[in-house]
């Protein structure tokens, strides 16, 4: 029994030795399996986090911890790319903490050697319509004095790299619950040189945060923003200054720096209200003011610009108000000189202080526009432009603006110009639908009054001309390449230009000038508004002195070309006048670039009657009485503008056909023809050839069966011209009258030819005077020697010589008996030449420019009744005014009465 008691009193020592070791065998375990995690817990999760991040984070993210303690976490490199097209890389980043700390959550610092944030262009993020615009957004602003309050006491980056398609920063950034700081370069495009930039935030002694960001380069500073914000739980305050010196910028940024104007400064300022939870613009108070500042600027040799300034202010007082915007822009002047001819030109062109205001409901999607806009040049002449916008803009609406303007333009008179003023007003409107369909339209246009002043005696009734009347012109937003025009229209209306001096009055009837666009590619806008134009004028009957002037109209298609290589106008004019008997017909084109062009032209059949022509009065004017023919032509002329002045290079035909008029009752042409060809060889001297051919010709004598073919030239300047006649005759008086060669030289005081008489019947010069009673027969040769001067044709000497075997003369006359018994001698040649046989004769022929001839005629011969038969010489001279007697010749031969029966 004593020993079944000892051993039940060793059993609890044991149990209790071996719940102690148990205990430390747990203990050990624990610690063991503590230890052993803590070891193989960063392994761990290197394997576990880098899958769970690509599937829940971002497909392709990546992490490598590098340590995990009880008071820092290290991480080697982690990857993330939340969206497409951006990549944010982190390098050996640590976070400090304490366990205190991180039971409240908060850690003690965060560092990062690198991180790195690249984007790449995203081609497929969808571009918003230019009509669409939001009515409205909901704003949640962040307390910044909160946001400030990270978890973690001081971030630290020592180096913060964005790269971007086009921008790339070089950043390091500080954050501290009360500053934070970054500050780094920014490399911007088209910028050769990095811009600084250093960005405060920071938390004041009342709680609020203040913003400051500055810009520069090479130490100067470019533009800073400072930004003051106030905040309470339910409002939010901003005070704004923002201030950029454009000198320095446009300095910077090649595309500026070659801007003509120069900047001076820009400056923002203002206040900004609004609830933390808000919907703006609804909620949101404004009171803004941007102003921007030029210095001078010379834009050229020839234009500088006054230094000005510009203004614009948003204002809004209330929620329960609208929006007021202003934009208010300070007198500018600028100063323009032109060189024409070697003279040089000032101007002036101001614009006095203006401004634009807006009003917009509280959403900002309804605003009206309007104002005064008022510019004016200043110089030779005097012009003026007013614009008065007023609109309304819808954001999800039709937006329409109606802009009626006016124009005034005064020229004093110059010296080849007369002074004149113009005025104008028009009205144009504007509409925009929230499909992006836009139009422009105007029914009346721009309706201009112009006044001539008296101008070397002539006057002009005051002008009205309307541009772009119906004008309607649209398209759509979407296609910013192509829109829609109607017919583009330029009108004058009927005036008359009067000289009192002339006696003169041209009378134009109404002249349009229209273009009918359609469809407009307004990349090639130039050929679109004037590739197809058409040109209508006329001028009424009308009168310069005694003289009338029939009606003229031309009209026709023009078409105006201007591309990179070429600057062309081409017309098909058709010209029509007097009644419609002219009709020309033409075809030019000029080159702009080149100032090379051509016409074509082609006169048909015209009648020459002034009864059809509508020139009644044209007979007694011009002493002409056209009674048949018809007129017709055509041809070409080139021409080429250069600086020494126009060469012109015709190759053109005129001729006249079945002509029959009569001159000044004394000169009769029946059946002639005329050819006439224009020509400039080798860009040498004009040549007219001309072939003239007439079946009748009759100033009291007349000549039949006419025929001249000559050559005239003459220099650029036509300040002389030649002519050379290669072929010119008549029949007259039963023989023939025909020069073998003629040149004439106006340079030349006296020019000088031979004509040559053949086979002329002294029958027929007997007959010329019936009542004279003289009978003859015989047949004459001679020259006549025919000398030009200014005072008019001479014959100084000319010879006629009668064939053999020489003819008879018989002289019985009731005159020749008188005189036969007045004076013995003068009664022996009466009876001599009563039945004279001549063998020889020639006759001296004399004759004057005032239209005195002498004719000294010797004759050899004898009269079978007288002196039985001898031989006997006779001289006779005889004194005639020429004029006189083809003019007395004409009435007894009724000569006009004939020719007007035969063509009645």
């Amino acid at each position: 029994m004593s020993e079944r008691r000892e051993s039940n009193q060793q059993t609890p020592s044991l149990i209790r030795r071996g719940w102690f070791q148990g205990i430390a065998l747990a203990l050990l375990l624990t610690s063991a399996t503590i230890v052993a995690l803590y070891f193989s817990i960063v392994p761990l999760l290197n394997n576990w986090l880098p899958p769970l991040l690509d599937r829940l984070v971002a497909p392709g993210s990546h992490l490598q911890i590098r340590s995990l303690t009880r008071q820092q976490f290290a991480v080697d490199e982690l990857e993330l790319q939340p969206s497409p097209g951006i990549l944010i890389q982190i390098r050996n980043a640590e976070l400090n903490y304490h366990g205190t700390g991180l039971l409240q959550g908060r850690a003690d610092s965060l560092t990062a050697e690198t991180v790195r944030v690249l984007i790449s262009a995203d081609d497929d993020t969808p571009s918003q319509s230019a009509t669409s615009l939001t009515p409205g957004t909901d704003i949640d602003l962040p307390h910044i004095t909160e946001l400030m309050a990270l978890p973690v006491d001081d971030i630290r980056v020592a180096s913060l790299e964005i790269d971007t398609p086009d921008v790339s920063a070089r950043l390091t950034g500080s954050l501290q619950p009360d500053h934070w700081g970054i500050s780094g370069d920014l490399r911007l495009p088209h910028i050769q040189e990095a811009v600084n930039v250093n960005l405060q935030l920071q938390r004041n002694e009342k709680g609020n945060a203040e913003l400051l960001v500055m810009l520069s380069q090479q130490e100067a500073l470019l533009a800073q923003l400072w930004t003051g914000l106030t905040q309470t739980e339910d409002i939010s305050d901003a005070n704004i200054r923002f201030e950029a010196d454009l000198s320095k910028v446009q300095n910077s940024l090649p595309q500026m720096a070659d801007l003509p104007l120069k900047g001076q400064q820009i400056i923002l300022e203002g206040t900004l209200n609004s609830p933390t939870q808000a919907r703006w613009p609804d909620q949101l108070i404004a009171d803004m003011t941007a102003t921007l500042t030029t210095r001078k600027s010379v834009i050229s040799d020839t234009m500088s610009v006054q230094p000005a300034g510009i203004a614009l202010s948003v204002r809004r007082a209330t929620t329960a108000a609208d929006w007021n915007a202003l934009l208010a822009a300070q007198p500018l002047s600028a100063s323009i000189t032109t060189t024409v001819d070697g003279q040089a030109s000032r101007w002036k062109a101001t614009t006095p202080g203006q401004a634009l205001a807006a009003v917009c409901n509280a959403s900002a999607d309804t605003c009206e526009l309007n104002g005064t806009l008022t510019a004016q040049l200043s110089g030779l002449t005097t012009t003026q432009l007013t614009l008065e916008p007023a609109g309304i803009w819808k954001a999800t609406g039709p937006t329409s603006l109606a802009l009626p303007l006016s124009v005034s333009y005064q020229q004093p008179a110059q010296q080849e110009l007369p002074a004149w003023q113009m005025s104008g007003n028009g009205q144009f409107n504007a509409e925009l639908s929230d499909t992006g369909q836009w139009s422009v339209a105007s029914s009346d246009g721009l309706v201009l009054k112009a006044t001539v002043s008296p101008w070397q005696g002539w006057t002009v009734t005051p002008l009205t001309i309307s541009l772009l009347q119906d004008l309607m012109v649209k398209g759509n937003l979407d296609d910013s390449r192509h829109a829609q025009a109607r017919d583009l229209r330029l009108k004058i209306a009927p005036f008359t230009a009067s000289s009192k001096e002339q006696d003169a009055r041209l009378r134009f009837a109404p002249s349009h000038l229209g273009c009918d666009p359609g469809d407009i590619d307004l990349q090639d806008l130039a050929n679109g508004l004037l590739g197809n134009c058409t040109l209508s004028t006329r001028m009424n009957d009308s009168d310069w002195g005694l003289w009338p002037i029939p009606d003229i109209s031309l009209s026709g298609p023009i078409t105006i070309t201007m591309d990179d290589i070429r600057e062309r106008v081409n017309a098909s004019l058709d010209l029509t006048a007097a009644n419609g008997e002219i009709h020309f017909r033409t075809r030019a084109e000029h080159d702009l670039l080149s100032g090379s062009g051509s016409l074509q032209w082609h006169l048909t059949d015209a009648s020459l009657d002034w009864m059809a022509l509508g020139l009644a009065d044209m007979a007694n004017l011009t002493s002409v009485q056209l009674l048949n023919g018809h007129l017709s032509g055509q041809g070409w002329l080139d021409w080429q503008a250069n600086e020494s002045g126009v060469k012109l290079t015709p190759d053109m035909m005129l001729r006249a056909d079945g002509v029959g008029l009569i001159y000044d009752n004394s000169i009769t042409l029946e059946e002639w023809n005329a050819m006439l060809a224009l020509r400039r060889p080798q860009q040498g001297e004009y040549q007219l050839d001309a072939q003239l051919s007439g079946s009748k010709l009759d100033s009291g004598i007349p000549l039949t069966n006419l025929l001249a073919r000559t050559q005239t030239r003459f220099p650029e300047d036509f300040s002389y011209f030649e002519v050379d006649v290669y072929e010119i005759h008549t029949d007259l008086l039963g023989g023939r009258i025909y020069a073998p060669e003629i040149h004439y030289d106006s340079r030349k005081e006296v020019n000088a030819f031979g004509v040559r008489l053949d086979h002329l019947q002294l029958s027929q010069i007997a007959a010329i005077e019936k009542e004279a009673g003289i009978k003859a027969t015989g047949l004459l040769d001679g020259m006549l020697p025919i000398v030009l001067t200014k005072e008019g044709p001479m014959v100084p000497g000319g010879n006629l010589f009668a064939r053999d075997p020489g003819g008879t003369i018989k002289y019985q006359d009731e005159s020749a008996d008188a005189l036969a018994q007045a004076d013995q001698s003068v009664g022996m040649a009466m009876k001599l030449l009563q039945n004279f046989q001549y063998d020889e004769l020639q006759s001296g022929v004399r004759y004057q420019p005032d239209g005195q001839l002498n004719l000294s005629l010797q004759f050899e011969g004898k009269n079978p009744d007288f002196f039985d038969g001898q031989k006997t010489h006779l001289n006779v001279n005889l004194d005639y005014n020429l004029l006189d007697l083809l003019e007395s010749l004409r009435i007894a031969n009724d000569v006009i009465e004939k020719v007007e029966q035969k063509y009645k």
